[in-house]
């Protein structure tokens, strides 16, 4: 029974958001209103409350604003879960953009879209991730390239550190970590491969309640430090606090 109750807030929830809240939206991100941010995180607390997901943070990210926060990636759900924490910008594979419902709300957010596999386009992303960050907004990048099962971190690709090389600011690099369990074993809830998405989201409304932890590390320090050693040094980061919840 629960599944069915959840499946269809799910739906009232995304015909709401539709009707009341994206023009809202869209208006308050184009003359830049404050309460764009509140909405964002709003309704992705209604998200991870209607699929059943639990969130809970363990630390903070850095006070200094903008935040260019790295992250190992699960699956899309750690967009939510993200975002019910903090207003983020993403930087997302070019493939969500055309996603049914989820690539609209996307594009409404402001998500800086990347073609997969493509390195000409690599320098023109870097650039939109430095204009997001001289607005002063935060930043959400998975250097994995990938979603995963979640057992663990895959290596970390340093192309898009490059925009805190181009940022003439200062901009705090924040790893995070994100773990996903049920119970006290951890679950996967990764989209990937050939799965289809309705059977995937079915399947995590029918759990029992998934838990969805976060962990922000210390800010890591870019001086005197390429791309390939701040990805390096944030990927061992992220590495360490999954393995202290795990443990």
């Amino acid at each position: 029974m629960l599944p069915l109750l959840r499946a269809f807030a799910f739906v009232a929830a995304m015909a709401a958001a539709f009707v009341f809240l994206v023009p809202v939206q869209a208006i308050a991100r184009r003359r830049g209103w404050a309460i764009q941010h509140k909405i964002q995180t709003s309704f992705c607390r209604l998200m991870c409350a209607v699929i059943g997901i639990r969130v809970t943070p363990a630390g903070a990210l850095p006070a200094s604003s903008p935040r260019f926060v790295v992250s190992n990636h699960v699956s899309w759900t750690d967009i939510i879960a993200l975002a019910s924490l903090y207003p983020l910008v993403f930087l997302a594979k070019s493939e969500v953009a055309g996603w049914p419902v989820l690539g609209f709300l996307a594009r409404l957010q402001g998500t800086v879209f990347v073609p997969r596999g493509s390195r000409k386009d690599i320098p023109a992303v870097n650039a939109a991730l430095c204009g997001v960050l001289r607005e002063g907004r935060d930043l959400v990048v998975f250097p994995e390239g990938t979603s995963s099962d979640g057992a663990d971190a895959l290596p970390f690709k340093p192309a898009h550190f490059d925009a805190l090389q181009g940022y003439d600011g200062a901009a705090a690099l924040a790893p995070a970590a994100i773990l996903y369990t049920e119970g006290a074993r951890p679950v996967d809830v990764g989209w990937y491969g050939d799965m289809t998405f309705l059977p995937h989201l079915w399947s995590l409304m029918k759990r029992s309640g998934v838990h969805c932890r976060i962990a922000f590390g210390e800010a890591i320090s870019l001086e005197g430090k390429d791309r390939k050693a701040l990805a390096a040094e944030t990927e061992a980061q992220v590495r360490a606090m999954l393995q202290q919840m795990r443990a």
